[in-house]
């Protein structure tokens, strides 16, 4: 170092031995570290020395430098009250531009903006910890574009993790939108940061718009299927799967069958064995919006396994087109149907076991077609009363009637401009009772099959412009 005269660095003089006004190369040294320590300039973007100056203003100068800072591009300018200095910067200097509040490094021989690189945390006018990694206290947060457009992105590792965007009040989350636990968008919203409404979900698959909450219907795009279990399901369920994923009740599947749009196809409620004991009736009393048919389906083979009762009606169906299949039905009233059918609505019925009831299907200004086999095991004041014009429509059908049920009143009474047509229809078993009682315009059709075709043990009754043929 003794053979040096200047440091390697910084290039400040040294002292020389036997040296005489010592205090000029110390100065001088002193100099430069004052030109270049904790390194602050007013300004980067000018090519000329600005006219007002003070003693110790510090400029890095633009490309393109002109006046008294010709070819001094990129170099710092320093006024000492009466000229510049300059000092070339090495690789790696910061600096802090005051005329943008802008941090900057020299590198690559030219200034720019410093990266702050891979920092593990960052806080803005806020302390940041182990989790908020990033954090900002500030009236506004700015995310401008450069150049065209800008993308905020917010990525998470599997599907069934989370990302998305909550909005507080008082630390506390009220909505939240994004990709929930799942990848389908949803915007959820709560009152007390713990009970979380789905207002809205947008299927990831499909695009399809769901609104749990509100009025909106989600329009289905192929046949829907729900599931029902009163063993193993929860009403809070989807009802989407069987078994652990099924709803409770039927009640329940019918209500959230109602809000859907079915887009034109078909819904069927599927029913698990098991007993269906409802306070009040499942009522149909609007189509289901874009619905072909709603199907409720229990036990094909063996319906009793689905049993289904009520203290009056098991079902008051007024409106749409229903199909009910594999199905047990029964009440405990005395004299009010199992199966209520008005308003127009068309119900097809199959693999039906009726049990003991007040009656077992009514049927006002309404239709009901017997598309498959069906049987009755329990007695009723009657298994069909038609009236106000209804009509029932048995075609290629076999009824089995089993344990010799009584009919109070009558197996079929048909009134009030009503009609029964059987083709090709065929009964089993035996019943007590009157056969039919038909009046008042109603009509009875059996294809000329005889007074004794119905089942019964007692003569069937015509009157008052009643017709059986």
């Amino acid at each position: 170092m003794s053979d040096q005269h200047s440091s390697l660095i910084l290039n400040m003089p040294y002292i020389q031995p036997s040296q005489a006004q010592k205090h000029v190369t110390h100065n001088d040294a002193l100099h430069v570290l004052d030109q270049i320590v904790q390194l602050v300039v007013l300004a980067r973007n000018l090519t000329t020395p600005p006219v007002d100056l003070a003693a110790g203003d510090r400029y890095i100068v633009a490309s393109g430098g002109l006046a008294d800072w010709d070819g001094r591009d990129g170099e710092i300018a320093v006024f000492d009250g009466n000229e510049w200095a300059f000092v070339s910067p090495s690789e790696g200097w910061h600096a802090q531009d005051l005329g943008t509040g802008a941090r900057i490094v020299f590198s690559g021989g030219s200034w720019q903006a410093a990266d702050l690189g891979a920092v593990d945390t960052l806080g803005v006018n806020a302390s940041a910890d182990a989790v908020n990694r990033l954090a900002v206290s500030s009236e506004a947060v700015l995310f401008n574009h450069e150049g065209s457009g800008h993308r905020l992105v917010i990525n998470k590792a599997a599907s069934n993790d989370t990302a998305s965007l909550i909005f507080q009040t008082g630390f506390s989350g009220r909505a939240e939108f994004g990709t929930a636990g799942n990848d389908n968008f949803s915007i959820k919203v709560t009152a007390d940061g713990a009970n979380w409404q789905d207002a809205l979900i947008i299927d990831a698959a499909t695009g399809v718009v769901d609104t749990p909450i509100a009025g909106w219907r989600k329009v289905k795009t192929g046949p829907t299927s729900y599931f029902v279990d009163p063993a193993l399901g929860n009403d809070n369920n989807d009802g989407l799967s069987a078994g652990a994923g099924a709803f409770a009740t039927l009640s329940h599947a019918v209500d959230v069958a109602q809000k859907i749009d079915a887009g034109g196809h078909g819904v069927t409620i599927h029913l698990a064995d098991g007993n269906y004991a409802s306070s009040a009736a499942v009522a149909f009393d609007h189509a289901l919006p874009g619905a072909s048919f709603l199907l409720i389906e229990g036990n094909l083979t063996n319906p009793e396994q689905v049993n289904l009762t009520a203290p009056e009606e098991v079902f008051d169906i007024s409106s749409g087109s229903v199909i009910l299949r594999g199905l047990s039905l029964g009440n405990s009233s005395g004299a009010n149907p199992a199966l209520r059918v008005s308003e127009q609505a068309n119900l097809s019925i199959e693999n039906i076991d009726f049990a003991s009831a007040g009656a077992h299907i009514r049927i006002e200004n309404a239709q009901v077609h017997a598309v498959g086999d069906y049987s009755i095991s329990g007695g009723a004041s009657a298994h069909i009363h038609l009236s106000d014009g209804g009509r029932f429509i048995s075609d290629g059908v076999n009824i089995n009637v089993t344990g010799a049920p009584e009919f109070t009143s009558s197996f079929l009474r048909s009134e009030t401009c009503s009609s029964a047509r059987f083709s090709a229809t065929g009964f089993s078993g035996a019943a007590t009772g009157v056969r039919y009682a038909v009046n008042s315009n109603g009509v009875i059709d059996t294809g000329g099959a005889g007074a004794n075709f119905l089942p019964g043990d007692a003569n069937g009754t015509t009157q008052s412009g009643g017709r059986y043929i």
